[in-house]
């Protein structure tokens, strides 16, 4: 399963160090950025996500937590390859997909968001983006009830032979990681899971998912 870290949980004032003590078992790093007004946190931005960039060629993706992504999303294209934004943002995304060049797209769904309200954006995004905890904060405890909605979605783009990947942040350990696998996910955001013990371990369990 592919799986990446959340820095939402690292020590800020050693983000570099957090980041290289993973090396390469990572798939990619996930950057929460939240404005405060969106989500009730604010982390960071393109300055701290540019400087993180120079110290490893793992796979960035900002998760812009903000209420205005079409507006900023143009910030993180430099360092991100991938860019997801959250439906609940926007009345309609279509401008703003068609707009995002040159980046792989993700649409975000929070928890009381159901599939359909992203369903006809599939054939469009690349990550389908399903949330298990309400976004802002590290450390929430996972809701199963989510899993009925990864399986949908699975099933709405297995149907049409999509490209399109689901991934799954909140919550993750290698226990809701594994429910979330046999639902349909293809992907795992972890952050306070991967923050302390046997690191590599839990990497190798949570890619080992089948």
């Amino acid at each position: 399963m592919e799986t990446g870290l959340s820095i939402l949980s690292s020590d800020f004032s050693r983000m570099g160090a957090e980041i290289k003590k993973y090396g390469r078992s990572l798939d990619f790093i996930h950057m929460d950025v939240m404005d405060g007004s969106f989500v009730p946190n604010l982390t960071f931005g393109p300055p701290v996500i540019d400087s993180l960039r120079k110290i490893t060629k793992l796979p960035f993706e900002a998760h812009l937590m903000v209420v205005n992504p079409d507006k900023q999303w143009k910030w993180y294209r430099k360092s991100c390859g991938r860019i997801i934004f959250h439906i609940e943002a926007l009345r309609s995304p279509i401008a703003l997909i068609k707009e995002m060049k040159g980046v792989k797209k993700g649409i975000a769904l929070n928890p009381p968001a159901p599939a359909e309200k992203i369903e006809k954006w599939l054939p469009h995004i690349e990550t389908a983006f399903v949330m298990s905890v309400p976004p802002g904060f590290s450390g929430q405890k996972f809701d199963p009830a989510i899993l009925k909605k990864i399986a949908r979605l699975r099933k709405k783009i297995d149907a049409k032979k999509l490209k399109c990947r689901i991934c799954v942040d909140g919550g993750i350990n290698l226990e809701t990681a594994a429910l979330c696998r046999r639902a349909g996910a293809d992907a795992v955001v972890a952050s306070a899971y991967l923050s302390s013990g046997n690191i590599p371990q839990k990497l190798a369990a949570l890619k080992a998912l089948r």
